[in-house]
């Protein structure tokens, strides 16, 4: 029997299967594919429609697609590039000064024109949402793309990919088992890997002898809040057996990454006094708010105006933290005390940095951990039991490329390349049928529309092309700036 008749007979299987689990309803437990799966695969007058049988048999030489809709992707996009966690020969968990990946050839699309995925939530547009997460992973599974948002058609011919990557937290969250279902139906052996779940089983790891566990959380004020990590930290807990007390210590890095792209509203290099526009933490009782009483604790930077005080005085009453550091030492220190104070006796093993712009400000970090750890109060160390002597923080990022490489791996898809990696980036905008007046300043879908659109339809609104810089914001380049690897290779593919 052909391949080509294996598949097909896979597919029609599956969309029966499909609709029976689509008949349960959600109170039976099963999770069937979505409408727009449904086409992908089995409806070949739809516009999402792929014809998986055609799919590469040998994916070992295929390139691996990154995709989120904020520069997050790109700092995944480094890790993969410059990761070294394996031995290239053995594939031993050691260290040997060549890459992980080295020759690998990427894709990373930048959905930019329907970010941020987070305000579809807002929206309670849920459905369009996992609708989106479903045309990016079918973008980077196809060959073609439109070169400029104006064509009718795609002339533009690529490869499809091998493994995806879902960078960002709230399409890893709401999507990733749709994703998973259209991977399964495509019959492609195409996998995916996702940083919550990758991140989450190894703070797991942690636990004690009697299978208890706490695991602190820092997460940005946009994107995946601490429930859904609280939510999945609970259920892989339980399918992983623990038999102790699981705990879970939240915080809402209100200001961090605000603070490193240079928000004004959260620092400002010019001010020398506390000011009216502030939007970071503030003195007072409540959470996140500045606690007073733990100065000593914070151990703030107060070189130049990093803190800011109202004018005339020194009046703990009006401090504003007015530089990165102070932002990172006011929510670890935040967290920690929280701990301290509920009497847990389970030290938190881990910290999970659900930002990937936190991994910026990981030596600070460091720093202000071991400082908690060995403070001392009255001959006493305060913070002794509630930090695990084997404490580490965990980068979400770093853990789904180590569990990409052991996948890629164990199925025998690394293309051990001896050559030099090559990045292919695109880019969402707004297709050129959208009209004028539903678009803002920069060429973006007003926020009415973007967030507002129905699912279940096949209306074209956004087309995905190759990256250009003149696609993105001076800010925008300067974060993807940050990752010097994936910047380099995104120049290289410009020109």
């Amino acid at each position: 029997m052909s391949v080509r008749i294996r598949r097909t007979i896979h597919y029609t299987l599956l969309l029966a299967a499909s609709a029976l689990l689509g008949s349960c309803g959600d109170g039976g437990g099963s999770v069937s594919m979505l409408p727009i799966t449904q086409k992908a695969i089995g409806d070949s007058t739809s516009v999402y429609y792929t014809d998986f049988s055609k799919y590469p048999q040998e994916l070992s030489r295929l390139p691996i697609g990154v995709f989120d809709c904020s520069t997050d992707g790109f700092a995944v996009m480094e890790k993969l590039l410059t990761a070294d966690n394996f031995d290239n020969i053995t594939g031993h968990p050691v260290p040997d000064g060549i890459a992980d990946f080295g020759g690998e050839h990427f894709q990373v699309l930048y959905d930019k024109s329907n970010a941020p995925y987070g305000g579809f939530l807002e929206a309670g547009n849920v459905d369009f949402l996992k609708e989106q997460f479903i045309r990016d992973a079918l973008f980077l599974m196809g060959d073609k793309y439109y070169n400029l948002s104006v064509d009718e058609y795609q002339s533009g011919y690529k490869d499809p990919v091998k493994m995806i990557v879902v960078s960002s937290p709230v399409a890893d969250y709401y999507g990733m088992s749709d994703i998973g279902a259209l991977l399964e139906g495509s019959g492609t052996g195409v996998k995916a890997v996702n940083l919550i779940g990758s991140a989450v089983r190894e703070a797991i790891s942690g636990a004690d002898e009697e299978g208890n566990l706490c695991i602190g959380v820092l997460y940005s004020p946009d994107g995946v809040t601490s429930r859904e990590y609280e939510t999945v930290i609970r259920e892989m807990a339980s399918d992983s057996g623990l038999a102790g007390r699981v705990q879970v210590f939240n915080q809402e890095g209100c200001g961090i990454a605000a603070a490193m792209s240079g928000d004004i509203r959260y620092v400002d290099t010019s001010a020398r006094v506390a000011r009216k526009d502030y939007a970071g933490p503030v003195t007072g009782i409540s959470y996140n708010n500045i606690d007073a009483t733990l100065i000593d604790r914070y151990g703030f930077d107060n070189h130049g105006n990093a803190l800011l005080y109202p004018a005339g005085g020194r009046n703990l009453s009006g401090l504003q933290l007015n530089s990165v550091e102070n932002y990172v030492r006011y929510h670890l220190v935040s967290m920690i005390e929280r701990h301290r104070r509920s009497g847990s006796r389970i030290p938190i093993s881990s910290i999970i940095l659900a930002d990937c712009s936190f991994c910026h400000v990981r030596d600070i970090m460091d720093k202000v951990m071991s400082e908690l750890y060995n403070y001392k109060r009255g001959g006493i160390y305060l913070y002794r039991s509630s930090i695990s002597p084997d404490f580490r923080f965990i980068d979400p990022a770093e853990c789904a490329v180590k569990d990409a490489y052991r996948m890629l791996r164990e199925d025998g898809m690394l293309a051990l390349r001896g050559s030099k990696s090559v990045l292919y980036p695109f880019v969402s905008l707004p297709s050129s049928s959208v009209p004028a007046d539903s678009l803002d300043s920069q060429g973006m879908m007003k926020e009415s529309l973007r967030f507002g659109r129905r699912s279940g339809t096949e209306t074209i609104t956004t087309k995905v092309v190759p990256f250009a810089l003149r696609y993105v914001t001076s800010q925008e380049v300067k974060e993807i700036e940050l990752y010097p690897e994936t910047f380099s290779l995104i120049r290289n593919s410009l020109y």
